[in-house]
């Protein structure tokens, strides 16, 4: 089993069957966190075999002033205003960077000679605010989407932002219903918009779950990525070598 590569910007673990590597999954961590807190996630699926041809990024947010935390600088896809206060000053500009910054790795990726269908772009908190953002506007149709304890940024204008090679491109949707940091009504409104804008979400929440995943979560969010992409026999594929990220 290849070991991950650290980078300054990015936790890369190539897949096991590396020959054979045929699809990637990038996943973004939340607000004060690295690429490190989520890095988990392949190492259980790999322990377990699940998706060998599949490799793993995951990118760590650049520091950051954080307006609410007293302004101290800390990993963040975008400054917060207010926490717990879902109608305050977005970040407009810092979510557009951050789009840009995910948006090139995934371009990487297909450079790469990875089919854009097969990439999954996930997250959790701030990391899944940007993988709606970054998945719903991207004009390169994606594999899915995931978003753990997450909400719609910029409501007023992402429905005219959403292409039309991602509306229909499945969304994992996962929220505790007693999260107090992205409250479990910010996680519903969000999932009404996006269906109401008619995309393809699956939803599931969870009694007692705070702000964080847990081990049904994770089974479920497993089963859904494994759906997404399945692993057919691969005679005759040639090595595409490393993925690789040049944040």
């Amino acid at each position: 089993m290849a070991a991950p590569i650290t980078t300054a910007r990015a936790i890369v673990v190539p897949a096991m069957e590396a020959k054979l590597w045929d699809s990637t999954i990038i996943f973004c961590h939340g607000l004060g966190d690295t690429g490190g807190g989520w890095s988990f996630l392949a190492e259980m699926w790999r322990s377990k075999k699940v998706l060998p041809r599949t490799a793993f990024i995951f990118p760590h947010a650049p520091k950051i002033p954080i307006t609410c935390n007293g302004g101290m600088r800390m990993p963040g896809w975008y400054d917060i205003a207010d926490f717990g206060n879902l109608t305050a000053r977005e970040d407009e500009a810092g979510l557009r960077s951050s789009t840009q910054i995910i948006q090139k790795i995934i371009t990487e990726q297909v450079e790469q000679g990875i089919d854009s269908k097969r990439i999954i772009l996930g997250g959790f908190s701030q990391g899944g605010v940007m993988s709606l953002l970054t998945g719903l506007t991207s004009e390169m149709q994606l594999g899915g989407i995931v978003a753990l304890s997450s909400y719609l940024p910029i409501r007023n204008q992402l429905p005219a932002m959403i292409s039309d090679a991602n509306r229909k491109t499945p969304i994992f949707m996962g929220h505790g219903r007693d999260d107090p940091v992205v409250r479990y009504e910010w996680g519903t409104m969000s999932r009404d918009m996006l269906l109401k804008q008619k995309c393809n979400v699956s939803w599931h929440e969870y009694d007692g779950l705070g702000h964080s995943a847990d081990p049904e979560e994770i089974d479920a969010l497993e089963k859904w990525v494994t759906e997404r992409l399945q692993q057919a026999p691969a005679a005759g594929e040639t090595s595409k070598g490393e993925p690789k990220s040049e944040l």
